[in-house]
């Protein structure tokens, strides 16, 4: 579906509207592959995520506004354009799509999964070749309460107990906090899995499919770390880890020492001792 705008300064429940039919244009890897090797039409792409990770790399031949700057761009009648962003559920790539689609002469669509996406396909790229270090890519409790649901799987590297509660206590696990938090309900609509390299295989069913963006869920211990190198040594891009984990799960994105509404503490927290009487 292409947006072309019509007016130069349209009115913000305009602009809304645009912003949500934006949303909802995706080209996928492959299509955009094939439309850039046969161009039966020429098509600009237009990546809006930071200068630095554009200079890092990028699909070849595309030009850089922010996502910040494309609302106050000036630029010619470029007919139509695929939009990148960072593809891992925290850039304005929508917003950004809305921004230009506003602009004379302008269709646009959303690459799907965005750069990361990109980079999980047999694509070319003007990043250099070989191993590159890298560190973990991070997304925060509010963005992922943001997050599309049709875009988003949680995996949940979470250690359960290994003993039944009647024998740890009531309420406990082996590690002495409270009960792990119910992804389902602090998170309602987005899915989860326990398996990782599964979900991967299973969801990536064919050729032209988009992954979803992998969230991993850890007790804040490492192990997301871990998973997140190996999906990448694999070619997934589009995994992101919570940060915080569990321990911010339990305080539902709130900042201190205690769940929510309870007296539990978090690990390797001990309780005071209890004042004489």
């Amino acid at each position: 579906m292409h947006i072309n705008r019509i007016i130069s300064v349209p009115p913000a429940a305009v602009l809304a509207w645009v912003a949500s039919a934006c949303a909802g244009a995706g080209i996928t890897v492959t299509e955009l592959q094939v439309q850039l090797t046969n161009r039966p039409v020429k098509v600009t792409v237009i990546d809006v995520r930071t200068p630095a990770l554009f200079t890092r790399s990028h699909i070849p031949g595309a030009i850089n506004i922010p996502a910040s700057l494309c609302a106050q761009k000036n630029l010619p009648p470029l007919g139509r354009v695929v939009v990148c962003g960072e593809g891992l559920g925290r850039d304005k790539t929508d917003a950004a799509a809305a921004a230009l689609a506003a602009k004379p002469g302008i269709s646009v669509d959303v690459l799907e999964g965005g750069f990361a996406a990109w980079e999980s396909q047999p694509t070319l790229t003007t990043g250099p070749g070989g191993m590159q270090p890298e560190a973990p890519r991070y997304i925060s409790y509010a963005e992922l309460k943001a997050a599309k649901p049709a875009d988003t799987l949680l995996v949940d590297l979470r250690r359960r107990p290994a003993a039944a509660p009647q024998a740890l206590g009531a309420g406990a696990t082996e590690a002495g906090r409270g009960p792990l938090t119910d992804l389902a309900q602090e998170f309602p609509g987005l899915r989860s899995t326990l398996a990782p390299f599964d979900a991967s295989r299973r969801l990536a069913a064919g050729p032209s499919a988009t992954l979803p963006l992998l969230v991993l869920i850890d007790d804040g211990d490492g192990t997301a770390e871990t998973i997140a190198r190996a999906l990448r040594g694999n070619g997934v891009e589009r995994c992101v880890i919570l940060m915080g984990g569990e321990i911010i799960l339990a305080r539902h994105g709130q900042r201190g020492l205690q769940r929510s509404g309870s007296a539990a503490h978090l690990p390797n927290q001990t309780s005071p001792p209890a004042r004489p009487q």
